[in-house]
């Protein structure tokens, strides 16, 4: 099973940088730079979904939080991104399942994905 990740961050630099990290890692990455539609990302079948909490078209909490309570997408893991203060309270208020604030460590970054994609994998090995 392919292991793919949902990256949606705004910054263009930033996401061509996970792109290329988590590709060099094995994984298949979809890069958003505005926020999507819950279909649209579901749609992609990740095993991750990365997203920075400040876009310029909106708060990526607000999307997390739709996605928690998306029958089809709430066991989706999502990581919520962020170089704002308070990000570990944010991420608890929105359901998110880990957390990463900006500037991150490319290991730390790797690390996260890894365990979220390797414990999705599990879960779905087991229905």
């Amino acid at each position: 099973m392919t292991k793919k990740v949902v990256v949606i961050e705004d910054d263009r630099d930033i996401l061509d940088l996970i792109r290329y990290i988590l590709a060099d890692e094995g994984y298949e990455v979809t890069g958003y730079r505005h926020l999507e539609s819950i279909e649209k990302i579901i749609a992609e079948n990740p095993s991750v979904i990365l997203l920075d909490n400040k876009l310029q078209d909106g708060y990526g909490n607000a999307l997390c939080t739709l996605l928690k309570s998306d029958e089809k997408a709430k066991n989706v893991p999502v990581i919520l991104v962020s170089a704002s203060g308070g990000l570990a309270q944010l991420a608890v208020k929105c359901h998110a399942d880990a957390f990463l604030q900006k500037p991150f460590n490319l290991v730390d970054l790797v690390a996260l994905v890894k365990h979220y994609s390797e414990t999705t994998l599990e879960s779905a090995e087991q229905l």
